[in-house]
This record gives structure tokens, sequence and C-alpha cells, in this order.
């Protein structure tokens, strides 16, 4: 029964570190006027303040509970130049559905901002973005909790219910802000809550052929750039980094979900298909 303890205590964290780093912007914001950029900053400190260490202590036990320490864990620094793999493959297949729904007329690209206009916001951003989401929900979740759960179940079990997981622990932080009569970082709706599944299998089957959490963390960051900054960049005080016309509204926020999750997944699936095409051929010559 280790394996559920360790689970509870990760999920656990991870819930009470998000509505804490959540509660610490809104404090200073209430308390110290502080600025929005102050707040990404205070939340990204707290969130992976909390989480990276009891992620990595529990780590420690999850490999004794499986007698087995891989010679490079899939955080490991040696792994970084996955990081690159998980954000090229999500603006590849990003700029992929802009270019196909150009093409068939769907949306009309009419004009490119400077970087100088939207540079420095994105760059705070993606500092917010690893240390208050990226980072520290995918070492939990697509790390650890998987982990865990692949010492008990199957690998495809494993990721339904890591996916499961992930889409709780964002319910169960949305519900306790609300309990406490603040205003919850997302809407939830049965929308949010497919899309954040999908968004959950494609992370860890990005991992599983991989084999580098880094990579799920590229991704997951590329991910969120492209939402906030060409997509839906309505928050954060500056243009977009394109402006185009859509020829149905919220059809490009559609198209870009679909090629970054759908394809993401397609891709993982392809290649962890002739992965184990080729062990097969590999183990069949053996034998023979």
């Amino acid at each position: 029964m280790k394996w559920i303890s360790l689970m509870l205590v990760g999920w656990s964290t991870l819930v009470a570190s998000l509505f804490l780093a959540s509660l610490s912007g809104e404090v200073s914001a209430q308390l110290f006027d502080s600025s929005r950029y102050s707040q990404y900053f205070i939340q990204g400190l707290v969130m992976s303040g909390l989480v990276v260490p009891v992620i990595l202590y529990l780590y420690k036990h999850v490999y004794r509970m499986t007698g087995v320490k891989p010679k490079v864990p899939v955080y490991s620094w040696k792994r970084l130049n996955h990081f690159i793999t998980g954000v090229l493959l999500a603006t590849a297949l990003a700029s992929l559905g802009f270019i196909i729904a150009s093409l068939q007329g769907w949306i009309v690209i009419e004009d490119w901002h400077t970087p100088d206009q939207w540079f420095g916001a994105l760059l705070i951003n993606i500092l917010f973005a690893i240390f208050y989401e990226a980072l520290p929900e995918e070492i939990g979740l697509r790390g650890m909790l998987y982990d865990a759960l692949r010492h008990r179940f199957s690998a495809w079990l494993s990721v339904l219910l890591q996916t499961l997981l992930f889409v709780s622990v964002t319910v169960a932080v949305a519900f306790i802000q609300a309990l406490v009569g603040l205003t919850p970082g997302v809407s939830i709706n049965i929308f949010y809550i497919i899309l954040i599944f999908c968004f959950g299998i494609c992370l860890q089957l990005l991992r599983l052929w991989t084999g580098s959490l880094w990579t799920t963390i590229g991704f997951h960051l590329a991910y969120l750039e492209i939402m906030r900054f060409v997509v839906s960049p309505n928050q954060y005080g500056v243009p977009p980094i394109i402006i185009y016309h859509e020829s149905v509204p919220g059809l490009g926020v559609l198209i870009s979900i679909g090629m970054m999750i759908i394809g993401g997944i397609s891709v993982s699936l392809v290649i962890l298909g002739a992965k184990r095409f080729k062990q097969k051929q590999q183990l069949g010559a053996m034998e023979a």
C-alpha cells in the first residue's frame, strides 16, 4: 500500500501548493499593491519552492519501492536537450495548423508585430509559466505520480490514471478557491475538462517515447506561450505576435489546440508504435 501513500502525498502537495501559490498572489496584491509581474514572481516562487523539493524527496521513496534507480533520472539535467524537442514539436504543430488553415481560407493572417512590442512580456511570462506551471506540474504528475502508478499498473492504465489525477488537481484547487471566497483561476466546464484531459494524455505520451520530463516541460511551456501570445493575447497588455481574421469566431483557438494536442498524441503514438515494432523484430531475431 506504500504506492497509495506516495500518490496521496504527491497529489496533496500539488493541490496545496497550487492553492497557496494563487493565494500568495492575491495577498501580495491586496496588502502590498504589488504589480502583476511581482505577483507572477511570488506565485512561481511559492509553487516550485514547495513542489519541487517535496517531489524529489518522494522520488527517493519511489526508487526504494521499485528497487530500481535509473542512472539518469527522467528529471536529470543531463536530459535537458529534450526541452528543445518539446518546444519545437509544439511550435511546429501550431505553425502547421495555421498554415493549413490559411491555405484553406479559414483564417487570414493580416499583420505581424515586431518583437520589441511583445518580447519583454513574453520573456517574463516564460519564467512565470516554467516555475508556476510547467516545471512543478510535470515533475509531480508526469514524473513521480506516474512512476508510482507504473509500479502497480500497466503503462497505458498508468497514463490514464495519471491524467485523471491531473484533472482532479485542477478541479480540487478551483473548488478550494471558491470555498474560501477567491475567484477560481479557471472556469471549470465540460470543454475545459476534456481539454486538460487530452493535454495530460499528450504530455504523458511525450515522456514515454523520449524518456525525459524535459520534453513535457518544453511542450507544456510552448503550448502556454502560443495560447497566450498568439491565439488569445488579451490579458498581458501587449499586442499579439500575429493578427489574423477568422472565418468563424474561435476557429484559431480550435485549430491551435487541436494541432498541438491531437497532433502531439498522434506523433507520440506513431513513434511508440514504431519503437514497439522494432523491439519485436529485434526479439524475434535473437530467438531465431
